[in-house]
């Protein structure tokens, strides 16, 4: 290896060479010395190797900016790009994540039979909508059977909610939770959907109350839920009566 820095008459160098007996490359002989300044343009830096590098930022944050590539490029290998080379390669590994991503949902079909495969008794639900023959993913209904067995043991309270899925096609993540005897939190079931409201909170509901042996043993469960919402639907679905008096004034359904 040697340097390329001031027009080839740097005369720092490295030479190794390959032991084939272990297998590994060994350093033999190094001049530390440099006779050139720092470059910051470096032209074996290009968009596919940039890209390959991306691919698992942009996973975790998709709005990443041209000018927030060129920072972490200058920061971590302190090379500069520009910022047509950087949006070329966010463009580049937003393919390969977004292929990545179609391929997972195209799979979950799969998911959903390996888990019950090898969780006998779970409860999963696959929702698509067709659009011109095609199938798009809708919802994901999973409730595994050791979390509907623990329940037996549990304090007789579910706690509701929902979250945003902050990735590249949105969505959200309703979950229910419940109490151990040691109080600790014990997951029961989730499900992801496409925006939380009155349907879908209906469809999770009715699916978890099948897995909790029936509304009649869930009729003896106390449910909390953010801002006491779904919950007028939620004691339908119980057939329980409602009351001033347990709930107070309870908002209407959006």
């Amino acid at each position: 290896m040697i340097c390329l820095g001031a027009k080839g008459k740097c005369t720092w160098f490295a030479y190794c060479a390959y032991v084939t007996a272990t297998n590994i490359w060994q350093l033999r002989r190094i001049n530390g010395k440099f006779k050139c300044n720092k470059e910051f343009n470096l032209k074996m830096l290009n968009v596919k190797w940039l890209s390959s590098r991306l691919e698992n930022t942009l996973r975790d944050n998709p709005s990443l900016r041209a000018l927030d590539i060129q920072n972490k490029v200058t920061r971590k290998w302190n090379i500069f790009v520009t910022k047509s080379m950087a949006r070329r390669a966010t463009t580049l590994a937003v393919e390969q994540v977004d292929g990545s991503f179609i391929e997972q949902f195209n799979r979950i079909y799969d998911y959903a039979h390996e888990i019950l495969r090898s969780n006998p008794g779970s409860t999963t639900k696959v929702k698509v909508e067709g659009n011109e023959g095609e199938r798009y993913f809708s919802r994901f209904y999973m409730c595994l059977k050791a979390c509907k067995d623990c329940m037996i043991s549990c304090y007789p309270f579910i706690s509701l909610d929902g979250c945003f899925l902050k990735y590249k096609y949105g969505g959200e993540l309703l979950t229910v939770v419940g109490r151990d005897a040691n109080d600790q939190m014990v997951p029961i079931a989730c499900a992801v959907v496409e925006v939380e409201n009155k349907d879908t909170w209906t469809w999770f509901l009715e699916l978890l109350i099948d897995d909790l042996r029936g509304p009649d043993i869930c009729a003896s469960y106390t449910f909390m839920s953010d801002q006491q919402k779904y919950i007028y639907y939620f004691r339908t679905l119980l057939l329980l009566p409602f009351t001033v008096e347990t709930f107070g004034a309870l908002p209407k359904l959006i």
